[in-house]
C-alpha cells in the first residue's frame, strides 16, 4: 500500500509538476475511494440502532441460553438483512487507508542523514555560491520515502532542499517558521486556522443531525475536544501534512452534507426513522 500510494502521488506530479497540488490530488483521490465504505458505515450504524430496541429484547429473553440467543439474534439479522459488523467493518479498513497515506506525505520530506553525504553536499552549495537559505531552514537534500528512485517527484525532491509550493516551503513547520518572524509564518498559521475551522464546522454538522440523540458525557466530551486536536498537531508538523488535513476536512464537510440530505432528510429515511423511534 505505501508503494501504491507513493505511485499514485507521483504520477499526480508528473501531470502538475507542484508539489502541493500532487498532495491535494492524492488526498482527494484517496477520499473518493473509501467514500463508498464510509455511506455503507453510516447506513448499517443507523440501522442497528433503529433496531436496538428489538435486539435487547432477545438478548434479555434468552439471557439464560447464549446459544439460543445467538440462534435467535442469527435469524433476526438474516430476517433484517443486517450485518452486524456492517457499522464498524468498514471504518477498520479505512483505518489503514489513512494511516498510510498519512506516513506517505510524511514520508516526502524525509531528509538525508548520512553525515559524509550532508557535510559534502553543504560544502558543494558554499562553493557554488549557494547560500541563500533561511536561518532555521535544515541545509540537508531530500531523501523521500515510498516513492520509485526514477520518479520525477523523487528526482526533484531528492536534490532539493526546499519543497516550495504556493509560495511556501512545504517541508517547515508552523513553529519552526514562527521561530524566524511572525510575517513568514502568517500562511502557516492560516492552513492551521482552515484546519480548526472545518473540525468545528464538521463537528456542528454532526450534532445538527442528532439533535435527538442521547449521547454519554465520554463521547460529549470527545466530540468537544477532538476539533482541536488536529490544529496543535498541526502546529509542529510540516505544511506538506497541513495540506492534506485541509483536504480531507473540506472533502469530509461535502461528504457530511450529503450524508445528511441522502440518510437524514424525508421522513422514510434511516435517520428521521430512527429520531421517530
Amino acid at each position: 500500500m505505501f508503494d501504491l500510494i507513493g505511485r499514485v502521488i507521483a504520477f499526480f506530479y508528473s501531470v502538475w509538476p507542484s508539489y502541493g497540488m500532487s498532495i491535494v490530488f492524492l488526498t482527494l483521490a484517496v477520499m473518493v475511494v473509501v467514500t463508498p465504505l464510509t455511506l455503507k458505515s453510516t447506513k448499517s450504524m443507523l440501522q442497528m440502532q433503529r433496531l436496538q430496541p428489538e435486539l435487547k429484547r432477545i438478548q434479555n429473553q434468552y439471557k439464560d441460553d447464549r446459544q439460543k440467543m445467538n440462534e435467535e439474534l442469527m435469524a433476526f439479522y438474516q430476517e433484517n438483512g443486517i450485518n452486524p459488523l456492517g457499522g464498524c467493518l468498514p471504518l477498520l479498513v479505512q483505518l489503514p487507508v489513512f494511516l498510510v497515506l498519512f506516513r506517505v506525505v510524511q514520508g516526502l520530506t524525509r531528509r538525508v542523514t548520512d553525515i559524509g553525504e550532508q557535510a559534502g553536499w553543504s560544502a558543494g552549495r558554499f562553493a557554488a555560491g549557494v547560500g541563500n537559505q533561511p536561518e532555521n531552514a535544515d541545509p540537508r537534500v531530500f531523501d523521500p520515502e515510498n516513492l520509485d528512485p526514477t520518479s520525477e517527484l523523487y528526482e526533484s525532491l531528492s536534490n532539493d532542499t526546499e519543497m516550495v509550493s504556493w509560495g511556501i516551503d512545504l517541508s517547515r513547520s508552523a513553529q519552526s517558521m514562527l521561530s524566524e518572524d511572525f510575517v513568514s509564518a502568517l500562511p502557516y498559521l492560516a492552513m492551521i486556522g482552515v484546519v480548526l475551522v472545518s473540525s468545528l464546522f464538521q463537528q456542528r454538522q454532526i450534532q445538527g443531525r442528532n439533535t435527538g440523540a442521547q449521547v454519554n458525557p465520554q463521547q460529549q466530551m470527545i466530540m468537544k475536544v477532538l476539533p482541536f486536536m488536529l490544529p496543535v498537531f498541526s502546529f509542529t508538523m510540516p505544511a506538506a501534512l497541513v495540506v492534506y488535513f485541509v483536504i480531507s476536512n473540506l472533502f469530509r464537510i461535502g461528504q457530511q452534507g450529503y450524508i445528511t440530505r441522502s440518510l437524514y432528510s424525508g421522513d422514510d429515511s434511516p435517520g428521521a426513522l430512527l429520531a421517530q423511534q
